[in-house]
């Protein structure tokens, strides 16, 4: 591993989109303060009620947008629903054809960053994958609910744009079954036998190469494998293709 300094992104928050509307965004910090903390990076998992393709006429020459700059003057719009709110996630300048498999009535796992863009929170999707496992929106609700019930939950601060804290579960969330859901649903032990190579080998790194040496699967497989680690926020890539925990 080089000397080269390794960059390392902040966690991607797991939340419902509810978190993200009532909390309070501080334009001056670029961050969201909710229930959970100062949040940049989101995680969640919605379906998708909406989808648009515009052609842009704003200027995206400012730090709330994201640019993916692939040569286009396009911008594909998601409308997102948990069950809990409302939300946009906005990708800008981007090939629409590279998300022509996501539509209306999809479910996806999002890993973003925050915006407020036109006095609203959005999201500028960083990863973007369909969830196919019925369960995993019932494992990420038990586990925001988790955290509530152990009272790993912050006040938030009145700032000068507002923001609401969030008192109470909604209704429509069976905290015991869906614990009993979660201890249904197996544990993939490839995935899990790989993150332990990395988190044993995370202060130098571990390539791909020595990953694919050590477990003996195909690369398309390994692969697979690490795209759901990064997108659980429990691995990132430090230089490439060199691999380390948070």
């Amino acid at each position: 591993m080089s000397d080269t300094k390794s960059f390392k992104r902040l966690p991607a928050i797991r939340c419902w989109i509810n978190h993200l509307l009532e909390g309070s965004y501080s334009a001056e910090q670029k961050i969201l303060f909710t229930i959970f903390g100062e949040i940049k990076r989101v995680r969640i998992i919605a379906t998708i009620v909406d989808k648009r393709e515009k052609i842009n006429t704003q200027s995206t020459d400012t730090d709330d947008i994201l640019d993916e700059d692939d040569g286009s003057n396009v911008r594909l719009e998601f409308d997102l629903d948990d069950g809990t709110g409302l939300i946009r996630a906005t990708l800008w300048n981007v090939d629409p054809e590279k998300y022509a498999s996501f539509k209306e009535g999809d479910i996806v796992d999002i890993v973003g960053l925050i915006r407020y863009w036109n006095s609203y929170i959005s999201i500028s999707p960083e990863l973007l994958r369909k969830i196919e496992e019925p369960n995993s929106m019932l494992l990420r609700d038990a586990e925001i609910i988790k955290k509530i019930k152990h009272g790993n939950i912050q006040e938030i601060p009145e700032l000068s744009n507002g923001g609401t804290p969030i008192d109470e579960i909604p209704d429509e969330y069976d905290i015991n079954k869906l614990f009993e859901e979660k201890e249904k649903v197996e544990i993939d032990d490839t995935k899990e036998k790989l993150y332990i190579l990395i988190e044993e080998n995370s202060k130098e790194g571990i390539s791909f190469n020595e990953l694919k040496q050590k477990l003996k699967i195909p690369d398309d497989v390994l692969k697979n494998y690490i795209r759901d680690l990064e997108m659980e926020s429990r691995i990132y890539q430090s230089e490439e293709n060199i691999y380390q925990t948070y």
